[in-house]
């Protein structure tokens, strides 16, 4: 009796594994089923030519898939790889980090205490107190993004190009700091430029060969390379995927801008490799078996300084979705948009990769698709509607056809302009000639007013690739505006001025 209960008691705890591995997979497939319907919808909806998403919990990977529009020559896979942009610089954290932990570098101690020869074009800032002078910039002061330096005091797109970390480093003896070290956040890419520098000093190898051996190698992130130019990284890559701009909602081929990127911007990865790494982040710093940082260090890069109203971590932004904490980083190219976003008490990790890059899709698509994840990983559902791109594209065009019929009308107007001046005051026919100039400077003045407004400055060259519609918008307005302008002018000039009102 007792044999037989036993039996009994074996089969039904049996059954009952069963049951629960097929809901188990019965909810994973269902997970995976809403995913890809909700990602194939949000890339329709938004003429996304390429995305790959990796996501994880705990130390397992829940989703992992390349997806694909008609357009794309080659279809995108979990193992295609991308410029992964400005989430580049959490490995550059990593990397700071774990020489820290070695008793290598303290977070604290000046950056000339690693590379006396970077200089600024104030050098108190950057040299140690000398006579008083209290100012200066740590390896603490970069990690969190708190220099003082900022794209406004050193545009890195108006220099020439560096080829090499070290070049970087020395570009900056023109930089001109905005504010004092640690009292300000200013979003600033050479701040981890310099630290790629310091790693190389300090380890005494080469950046890119310490992340591969300290890094890559150990979180098993076999088609992951970093580059120190763009043209470094597709020759170094073996499966990149085609980078688009977007014009009027479409989405067109175009090669990535060409630039300076190791630290900052230089990582290419896949999705399948990501996956790797949200687990290594999720998870304290372990990754299956290897621990390749302390659970205080990571916690650190994930914490903002608590001195300034500042939300930047060391590489990562500390931010909330609903309520609950997400920690999180973007990162754009010219070609390319990424995110990664950790959602600390459920122990998630969600890897963004597209390849595109458009002004509109920063706040219409890619805050709409992180949103749907996340609400889908909580059992939820995502919100429906929002403003496609395609209405985007139409409502520019229509603009760019009204702008320019209108300026047209206008040079068509100048003979009755021109009569119908003598009876207008002088100074309203001032003013209505410098009317027509305004659509010119403001294109003139567009970049230096973006970086007053958002402290980054943003070239001509990478304006048209962002927004080229309406550059292009801006840019016929402009021109048909001058024409027009100096049109009156000759007028008014060739016209006797006692025969004007005054």
């Amino acid at each position: 009796m007792n044999k037989l209960f036993r039996l009994i008691l074996i089969f039904m705890s049996v059954l009952i594994v069963i049951i629960f591995n097929i809901n188990g997979s019965a909810n994973q497939l269902d997970l995976d089923d809403r995913i890809d319907r909700f990602i194939t919808t949000q890339m329709k909806t938004h003429h996304i030519p390429g995305l790959a998403v990796a996501i994880t919990h705990n130390n397992q990977v829940l989703h992992i898939k390349g997806y694909s529009t008609a357009n794309n020559d080659r279809p995108v896979t979990a193992q295609t790889q991308f410029l992964i942009a400005s989430l580049s610089k959490s490995f550059t954290a990593i990397a700071v980090m774990q020489l820290v932990e070695a008793g290598q570098i303290n977070l604290d101690s000046l950056v000339q205490t690693y590379l006396p020869e970077f200089t600024l074009a104030d050098p108190t800032f950057a040299q140690r107190p000398l006579g008083g002078i209290a100012a200066k910039i740590t390896i603490r002061h970069l990690l969190n993004q708190v220099s003082g330096l900022s794209d406004v005091g050193f545009s890195e797109l108006q220099v020439s190009q560096a080829k090499t970390i070290s070049e970087r480093v020395t570009s900056l003896n023109r930089a001109s700091p905005v504010a004092l070290p640690g009292a300000q956040f200013n979003y600033f890419n050479p701040n981890y430029e310099v630290l790629a520098r310091v790693v190389e000093v300090v380890s005494q190898q080469p950046f890119s060969a310490y992340l591969q051996t300290h890094i890559f190698t150990p979180l098993q992130m076999s088609r992951t390379l970093n580059a120190t130019t763009s043209a470094d990284a597709f020759q170094g890559a073996t499966n990149m995927v085609q980078g688009h701009l977007m014009a009027f909602g479409l989405p067109f081929a175009y090669p990535e801008m060409s630039g300076y990127l190791s630290g900052s911007s230089g990582i290419v990865s896949t999705a399948e490799d990501m996956a790797n790494y949200l687990i290594f982040q999720t998870n304290s710093g372990q990754f299956k078996e290897t621990k390749l940082l302390s659970e205080s260090s990571v916690a650190l890069m994930h914490t903002p300084p608590k001195t300034i109203g500042s939300s930047y971590g060391m590489g990562w932004v500390k931010g909330s979705e609903n309520g609950e904490p997400v920690i999180e980083h973007s990162g754009v190219l010219s070609t390319f948009s990424t995110y990664v976003g950790l959602l600390p008490k459920e122990k998630y990790g969600i890897s963004l990769l597209c390849n595109i890059y458009a002004s509109p899709l920063i706040p219409m698509a890619f805050p709409q698709i992180k949103t749907g994840l996340i609400q889908l990983l909580k059992d939820g559902q995502p919100a429906a509607g929002g403003f496609s791109i395609t209405l985007w594209g139409i409502a520019i065009a229509l603009l760019m056809f009204i702008g320019v019929m209108l300026a047209i009308r206008s040079l068509l107007y100048l003979p009755q302009w021109k009569q119908a001046i003598r009876r207008t005051p002088l100074w309203r026919v001032w003013l209505g000639i410098g009317c027509t100039f305004l659509p010119g400077f403001f294109l003139l003045v567009l970049p230096w007013l973006l970086a007053l407004v958002w402290d980054r400055f943003f070239g001509y060259v990478l304006l048209f690739r962002s927004m080229p519609d309406l550059m292009l918008w801006l840019s016929v307005c402009a021109v048909l505006g001058v024409v027009n302008g100096i049109a009156r002018l000759i007028l008014l000039a060739r016209s006797n001025g006692s025969e004007y009102s005054t």
